[in-house]
Protein backbone atom coordinates (compact mmCIF):
# COMPACT_ATOMS: atom_id res chain seq x y z
CA UNK A 1 0.00 0.00 0.00
CA UNK A 2 1.54 3.29 -1.10
CA UNK A 3 2.09 6.04 1.47
CA UNK A 4 0.82 9.56 0.93
CA UNK A 5 3.02 12.63 1.41
CA UNK A 6 3.25 13.58 5.06
CA UNK A 7 2.22 10.10 6.18
CA UNK A 8 4.49 8.06 8.46
CA UNK A 9 4.18 4.35 9.22
CA UNK A 10 4.60 3.68 12.95
CA UNK A 11 5.63 0.13 13.90
CA UNK A 12 5.53 -0.98 17.52
CA UNK A 13 7.76 -3.68 18.99
CA UNK A 14 5.00 -6.21 18.35
CA UNK A 15 4.62 -5.01 14.75
CA UNK A 16 8.38 -5.38 14.17
CA UNK A 17 8.30 -8.95 15.49
CA UNK A 18 5.24 -9.78 13.35
CA UNK A 19 7.09 -8.58 10.23
CA UNK A 20 10.22 -10.67 10.75
CA UNK A 21 12.32 -8.29 12.83
CA UNK A 22 13.17 -11.03 15.35
CA UNK A 23 14.22 -13.60 12.74
CA UNK A 24 17.99 -14.05 13.18
CA UNK A 25 18.40 -16.07 10.00
CA UNK A 26 16.69 -13.44 7.82
CA UNK A 27 18.64 -10.69 9.59
CA UNK A 28 21.88 -12.53 8.79
CA UNK A 29 21.02 -12.30 5.08
CA UNK A 30 20.48 -8.55 5.45
CA UNK A 31 23.75 -8.14 7.33
CA UNK A 32 25.70 -10.27 4.85
CA UNK A 33 24.47 -8.03 2.01
CA UNK A 34 25.40 -4.98 4.04
CA UNK A 35 29.00 -6.07 4.55
CA UNK A 36 29.27 -6.78 0.82
CA UNK A 37 27.94 -3.28 0.08
CA UNK A 38 30.42 -1.85 2.58
CA UNK A 39 33.37 -3.44 0.78
CA UNK A 40 32.04 -2.15 -2.54
CA UNK A 41 31.89 1.44 -1.25
CA UNK A 42 28.08 1.49 -1.32
CA UNK A 43 27.60 2.36 2.35
CA UNK A 44 27.84 5.85 3.81
CA UNK A 45 28.55 5.12 7.46
CA UNK A 46 29.43 8.02 9.77
CA UNK A 47 30.99 6.82 13.01
CA UNK A 48 28.55 6.27 15.85
CA UNK A 49 27.79 9.49 17.77
CA UNK A 50 27.41 8.94 21.50
CA UNK A 51 25.88 11.48 23.85
CA UNK A 52 27.76 10.95 27.10
CA UNK A 53 26.96 12.43 30.47
CA UNK A 54 29.25 15.30 31.54
CA UNK A 55 29.65 13.84 35.03
CA UNK A 56 32.94 11.90 35.26
CA UNK A 57 31.56 8.45 36.01
CA UNK A 58 31.72 5.03 34.33
CA UNK A 59 29.38 4.90 31.36
CA UNK A 60 27.18 2.12 32.82
CA UNK A 61 26.41 4.33 35.81
CA UNK A 62 25.16 7.31 33.83
CA UNK A 63 24.06 5.70 30.56
CA UNK A 64 24.37 7.07 27.06
CA UNK A 65 22.48 7.83 23.85
CA UNK A 66 23.76 6.53 20.50
CA UNK A 67 22.85 8.03 17.14
CA UNK A 68 23.69 5.83 14.14
CA UNK A 69 22.82 7.11 10.64
CA UNK A 70 23.55 5.25 7.43
CA UNK A 71 22.88 5.44 3.70
CA UNK A 72 23.01 2.16 1.77
CA UNK A 73 23.17 2.14 -2.04
CA UNK A 74 21.30 -1.10 -2.57
CA UNK A 75 20.24 -2.77 -5.81
CA UNK A 76 18.60 0.03 -7.78
CA UNK A 77 17.64 2.21 -4.82
CA UNK A 78 18.94 4.07 -1.79
CA UNK A 79 18.06 3.17 1.80
CA UNK A 80 18.42 5.98 4.33
CA UNK A 81 17.86 5.83 8.07
CA UNK A 82 19.08 6.34 11.59
CA UNK A 83 18.93 4.37 14.83
CA UNK A 84 18.59 6.44 18.01
CA UNK A 85 18.99 4.33 21.11
CA UNK A 86 19.51 4.93 24.80
CA UNK A 87 21.17 2.56 27.25
CA UNK A 88 20.99 2.52 31.04
CA UNK A 89 22.12 -0.69 32.80
CA UNK A 90 20.31 0.28 36.02
CA UNK A 91 17.01 -0.13 34.15
CA UNK A 92 17.25 -3.90 34.51
CA UNK A 93 16.80 -3.68 38.29
CA UNK A 94 13.64 -1.63 37.66
CA UNK A 95 12.15 -4.24 35.36
CA UNK A 96 12.86 -2.11 32.28
CA UNK A 97 14.94 -2.89 29.17
CA UNK A 98 18.60 -1.89 29.42
CA UNK A 99 18.37 -0.34 25.96
CA UNK A 100 15.47 1.04 23.93
CA UNK A 101 14.93 3.49 21.11
CA UNK A 102 13.66 3.99 17.58
CA UNK A 103 14.76 3.50 14.00
CA UNK A 104 13.69 6.19 11.54
CA UNK A 105 13.63 5.54 7.80
CA UNK A 106 13.60 8.39 5.27
CA UNK A 107 12.77 8.66 1.60
CA UNK A 108 16.19 8.97 -0.05
CA UNK A 109 14.96 11.40 -2.73
CA UNK A 110 12.74 13.78 -0.77
CA UNK A 111 14.27 13.10 2.68
CA UNK A 112 10.71 12.85 4.06
CA UNK A 113 10.25 10.56 7.03
CA UNK A 114 8.79 7.21 5.92
CA UNK A 115 8.68 5.16 9.10
CA UNK A 116 9.34 5.18 12.84
CA UNK A 117 9.75 1.78 14.46
CA UNK A 118 10.93 0.12 17.64
CA UNK A 119 14.71 -0.41 17.65
CA UNK A 120 15.10 -2.85 20.53
CA UNK A 121 14.12 -6.01 18.65
CA UNK A 122 16.06 -5.17 15.49
CA UNK A 123 19.16 -4.11 17.41
CA UNK A 124 19.28 -7.35 19.40
CA UNK A 125 18.46 -9.52 16.38
CA UNK A 126 21.05 -8.05 14.04
CA UNK A 127 23.68 -8.41 16.81
CA UNK A 128 22.89 -12.11 16.96
CA UNK A 129 23.03 -12.24 13.16
CA UNK A 130 26.52 -10.70 13.07
CA UNK A 131 27.76 -13.32 15.53
CA UNK A 132 26.12 -16.05 13.47
CA UNK A 133 28.05 -14.94 10.37
CA UNK A 134 31.30 -14.49 12.31
CA UNK A 135 30.97 -17.93 13.92
CA UNK A 136 30.64 -19.59 10.52
CA UNK A 137 34.10 -18.23 9.67
CA UNK A 138 35.91 -18.12 13.03
CA UNK A 139 34.64 -21.01 15.19
CA UNK A 140 35.33 -24.72 14.52
CA UNK A 141 32.21 -26.16 12.91
CA UNK A 142 32.15 -29.16 15.26
CA UNK A 143 32.16 -27.10 18.47
CA UNK A 144 29.90 -28.79 21.02
CA UNK A 145 30.29 -26.63 24.15
CA UNK A 146 29.99 -22.91 24.87
CA UNK A 147 30.38 -20.63 27.88
CA UNK A 148 27.96 -17.71 28.18
CA UNK A 149 28.58 -14.71 30.43
CA UNK A 150 25.35 -12.73 30.58
CA UNK A 151 21.70 -13.76 30.35
CA UNK A 152 19.84 -10.81 28.87
CA UNK A 153 18.01 -10.17 25.61
CA UNK A 154 21.19 -9.84 23.56
CA UNK A 155 22.55 -13.14 24.88
CA UNK A 156 19.32 -14.79 23.76
CA UNK A 157 19.82 -13.60 20.19
CA UNK A 158 23.50 -14.52 20.42
CA UNK A 159 22.64 -18.10 21.24
CA UNK A 160 19.92 -18.26 18.58
CA UNK A 161 22.42 -17.12 15.95
CA UNK A 162 25.23 -19.36 17.19
CA UNK A 163 22.89 -22.34 17.30
CA UNK A 164 22.20 -21.80 13.58
CA UNK A 165 25.89 -21.38 12.77
CA UNK A 166 27.10 -24.33 14.87
CA UNK A 167 24.51 -27.11 14.68
CA UNK A 168 26.64 -29.49 16.78
CA UNK A 169 26.38 -27.30 19.89
CA UNK A 170 25.17 -29.59 22.67
CA UNK A 171 26.16 -28.04 26.01
CA UNK A 172 26.37 -24.59 27.54
CA UNK A 173 27.26 -23.11 30.89
CA UNK A 174 25.76 -19.71 31.68
CA UNK A 175 26.63 -17.21 34.37
CA UNK A 176 24.95 -13.90 35.19
CA UNK A 177 24.20 -11.99 38.34
CA UNK A 178 20.88 -12.76 40.04
CA UNK A 179 18.20 -15.20 38.95
CA UNK A 180 18.32 -14.32 35.26
CA UNK A 181 20.71 -17.19 34.53
CA UNK A 182 18.20 -19.80 35.73
CA UNK A 183 15.43 -18.26 33.62
CA UNK A 184 17.76 -18.09 30.65
CA UNK A 185 18.83 -21.73 31.04
CA UNK A 186 15.24 -22.96 31.22
CA UNK A 187 13.91 -20.86 28.32
CA UNK A 188 16.83 -21.27 25.92
CA UNK A 189 17.18 -25.00 26.58
CA UNK A 190 13.60 -25.36 25.32
CA UNK A 191 14.16 -23.13 22.30
CA UNK A 192 17.47 -24.62 21.16
CA UNK A 193 17.52 -28.16 22.66
CA UNK A 194 21.00 -27.34 24.00
CA UNK A 195 21.69 -28.61 27.51
CA UNK A 196 22.21 -25.28 29.32
CA UNK A 197 23.35 -25.29 32.94
CA UNK A 198 23.51 -22.19 35.12
CA UNK A 199 26.64 -21.90 37.29
CA UNK A 200 27.61 -19.86 40.33
CA UNK A 201 30.61 -17.93 38.99
CA UNK A 202 32.01 -16.59 35.74
CA UNK A 203 35.12 -18.70 36.26
CA UNK A 204 33.06 -21.89 36.52
CA UNK A 205 31.39 -21.04 33.22
CA UNK A 206 34.59 -20.22 31.37
CA UNK A 207 37.14 -22.75 32.65
CA UNK A 208 38.00 -25.24 29.91
CA UNK A 209 35.43 -23.93 27.43
CA UNK A 210 36.60 -23.81 23.80
CA UNK A 211 34.17 -21.00 22.96
CA UNK A 212 33.31 -18.09 25.26
CA UNK A 213 30.68 -15.40 24.62
CA UNK A 214 30.34 -12.36 26.88
CA UNK A 215 27.39 -9.96 26.81
CA UNK A 216 26.73 -8.21 30.12
CA UNK A 217 24.98 -4.98 31.06
CA UNK A 218 27.83 -3.69 33.22
CA UNK A 219 30.62 -3.78 30.65
CA UNK A 220 33.22 -1.26 31.84
CA UNK A 221 35.32 -3.80 33.75
CA UNK A 222 36.47 -7.33 32.86
CA UNK A 223 34.33 -10.26 33.94
CA UNK A 224 36.58 -12.82 32.23
CA UNK A 225 40.15 -13.14 33.42
CA UNK A 226 43.11 -14.08 31.27
CA UNK A 227 44.17 -16.98 33.52
CA UNK A 228 40.83 -18.79 33.05
CA UNK A 229 41.24 -19.12 29.28
CA UNK A 230 42.95 -22.12 27.63
CA UNK A 231 46.37 -21.47 26.14
CA UNK A 232 45.46 -22.53 22.60
CA UNK A 233 42.48 -23.07 20.36
CA UNK A 234 39.93 -20.82 22.08
CA UNK A 235 37.41 -18.47 20.46
CA UNK A 236 36.09 -15.46 22.38
CA UNK A 237 33.19 -13.30 21.25
CA UNK A 238 32.97 -10.12 23.35
CA UNK A 239 29.67 -8.46 22.45
CA UNK A 240 29.58 -5.63 24.99
CA UNK A 241 32.35 -3.31 26.07
CA UNK A 242 35.37 -3.95 28.27
CA UNK A 243 34.31 -7.46 29.35
CA UNK A 244 37.57 -9.42 28.93
CA UNK A 245 40.98 -8.69 30.45
CA UNK A 246 43.04 -6.80 27.89
CA UNK A 247 46.16 -8.88 28.59
CA UNK A 248 44.40 -11.85 27.00
CA UNK A 249 44.58 -10.19 23.59
CA UNK A 250 48.38 -10.28 23.63
CA UNK A 251 48.23 -14.07 23.17
CA UNK A 252 45.43 -14.20 20.62
CA UNK A 253 46.42 -15.20 17.08
CA UNK A 254 43.64 -13.14 15.52
CA UNK A 255 41.79 -10.05 16.76
CA UNK A 256 38.72 -9.20 14.69
CA UNK A 257 36.40 -6.17 14.80
CA UNK A 258 33.27 -5.63 12.74
CA UNK A 259 34.87 -2.36 11.58
CA UNK A 260 37.92 -1.14 13.47
CA UNK A 261 37.40 2.54 12.61
CA UNK A 262 34.07 2.47 14.48
CA UNK A 263 35.45 0.46 17.40
CA UNK A 264 38.33 2.88 17.77
CA UNK A 265 35.98 5.88 17.65
CA UNK A 266 33.65 4.44 20.30
CA UNK A 267 36.69 3.47 22.45
CA UNK A 268 34.88 1.37 25.08
CA UNK A 269 35.73 -2.20 24.06
CA UNK A 270 38.56 -4.49 25.05
CA UNK A 271 40.51 -4.27 21.79
CA UNK A 272 40.23 -0.47 21.77
CA UNK A 273 41.48 -0.43 25.38
CA UNK A 274 44.30 -2.84 24.52
CA UNK A 275 45.49 -0.69 21.62
CA UNK A 276 45.20 2.56 23.60
CA UNK A 277 47.29 1.08 26.45
CA UNK A 278 49.94 -0.53 24.28
CA UNK A 279 48.93 -4.15 24.95
CA UNK A 280 48.70 -4.80 21.20
CA UNK A 281 49.55 -2.69 18.14
CA UNK A 282 46.67 -1.32 16.12
CA UNK A 283 47.93 -3.24 13.09
CA UNK A 284 46.87 -6.52 14.71
CA UNK A 285 43.15 -5.72 14.52
CA UNK A 286 41.37 -6.78 11.33
CA UNK A 287 37.86 -6.20 10.00
CA UNK A 288 35.18 -8.85 9.63
CA UNK A 289 33.99 -7.76 6.17
CA UNK A 290 36.91 -9.15 4.14
CA UNK A 291 36.64 -12.44 6.05
CA UNK A 292 32.92 -12.76 5.27
CA UNK A 293 33.64 -11.98 1.61
CA UNK A 294 36.38 -14.61 1.37
CA UNK A 295 39.05 -11.99 0.74
CA UNK A 296 40.80 -13.09 3.93
CA UNK A 297 40.86 -16.50 5.52
CA UNK A 298 38.74 -17.31 8.53
CA UNK A 299 39.99 -19.80 11.08
CA UNK A 300 42.97 -21.71 9.65
CA UNK A 301 43.44 -24.37 12.33
CA UNK A 302 41.88 -25.74 15.51
CA UNK A 303 44.85 -24.46 17.54
CA UNK A 304 44.30 -20.86 16.47
CA UNK A 305 43.03 -18.52 19.21
CA UNK A 306 40.64 -15.83 17.98
CA UNK A 307 39.03 -12.81 19.64
CA UNK A 308 36.03 -11.13 17.97
CA UNK A 309 34.22 -8.05 19.22
CA UNK A 310 31.70 -6.01 17.18
CA UNK A 311 30.71 -2.45 18.10
CA UNK A 312 27.54 -2.55 15.97
CA UNK A 313 27.16 -0.80 12.62
CA UNK A 314 24.23 1.34 11.54
CA UNK A 315 23.83 -0.21 8.09
CA UNK A 316 22.91 -3.50 9.78
CA UNK A 317 19.98 -1.91 11.61
CA UNK A 318 18.87 0.07 8.56
CA UNK A 319 18.82 -2.91 6.22
CA UNK A 320 16.84 -5.06 8.65
CA UNK A 321 14.48 -2.15 9.32
CA UNK A 322 13.96 -1.58 5.59
CA UNK A 323 12.94 -5.22 5.11
CA UNK A 324 10.55 -5.02 8.07
CA UNK A 325 9.06 -1.79 6.70
CA UNK A 326 8.47 -3.26 3.23
CA UNK A 327 6.79 -6.33 4.73
CA UNK A 328 4.62 -4.13 6.96
CA UNK A 329 3.46 -2.14 3.90
CA UNK A 330 2.58 -5.32 2.03
CA UNK A 331 0.68 -6.79 4.97
CA UNK A 332 -1.00 -3.60 6.16
CA UNK A 333 0.69 -3.77 9.58
CA UNK A 334 1.28 -0.68 11.73
CA UNK A 335 -0.35 2.70 12.24
CA UNK A 336 -0.39 5.40 9.56
CA UNK A 337 0.17 8.80 11.12
CA UNK A 338 -0.15 12.22 9.46
CA UNK A 339 3.00 14.13 10.28
CA UNK A 340 1.93 17.14 8.25
CA UNK A 341 -0.77 18.16 5.78
CA UNK A 342 -0.83 21.96 5.69
CA UNK A 343 0.69 23.49 2.50
CA UNK A 344 1.44 26.78 4.29
CA UNK A 345 4.70 25.28 5.65
CA UNK A 346 5.99 24.31 2.19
Amino acid sequence: MKQRDGEVLFLSLEDVVACGGADVRRASEDVQRGFAFLLEGRVVQPTKASMRHPRPAPEPEVGFLNFMPSLVLSEGREILGCKSMGSMPANVALGLPRAAGIITLFDAQTKFLRSVMDAQVISATRTGAVSMLAAQKLVPADTEEIALIGAGVNMRTQLLGLHLALPKLRRARVYAEGASKERFAAEMSRRTEIDIRSVATAEEAVRGAPFVVTCVSRDDRPVVQDRWIPERGVTIFSIGGFEVEASLLARMDRIVADRWADVKSRNVQTHAFAVAHGVIPESRVEDLGPILAGQREGRTSRDESIFFSPVGLAFEDILVADRVYEEALQRGVGQRLRLWSSPEWI
